[in-house]
């Protein structure tokens, strides 16, 4: 498990604890279709098409409802971890619309961002 993965599940026990209602927000693609042929680990599809999850590209790690009923979205960081463009402009534009968002390096971060 990375140290990211690590500090994330922390946080996410905590924020629980908390009155949070938190989710993992887990973004990505794959590949769905039919299957032609399969072996050793490799897999050929026919009619195949990329399949997107997630919220977006730059959305937090981990999404959800403050014990306040505001929208929550907390970027999960180690600390030497930088946050891209995509995240930052998420974490404004949903700290913009009245919700709560930032970055966590640490339990204690993201207790702070919703006032614990």
């Amino acid at each position: 498990m990375n140290p990211e993965t690590k500090i994330q599940n922390m946080i996410l026990v905590k924020l629980s604890e908390a009155g949070c209602l938190v989710f993992r927000n887990e973004t990505g693609a794959g590949w769905v279709g039919r299957i032609l042929h399969r072996e050793a680990g490799q897999v050929t599809l026919t009619n195949a098409s990329m399949v997107k999850f997630g919220l977006m590209v730059g959305s937090a790690d981990i999404i959800g409802i403050s014990p306040t009923g505001k929208f929550l979205a907390v970027e999960i960081k180690t600390s030497k971890g930088r946050a891209t463009k995509e995240q930052l402009r998420f974490i404004e534009a949903v700290n913009n619309a009245g919700g709560i968002a930032g970055i966590a390096r640490s339990v204690d971060d993201a207790l702070l961002l919703i006032g614990g």
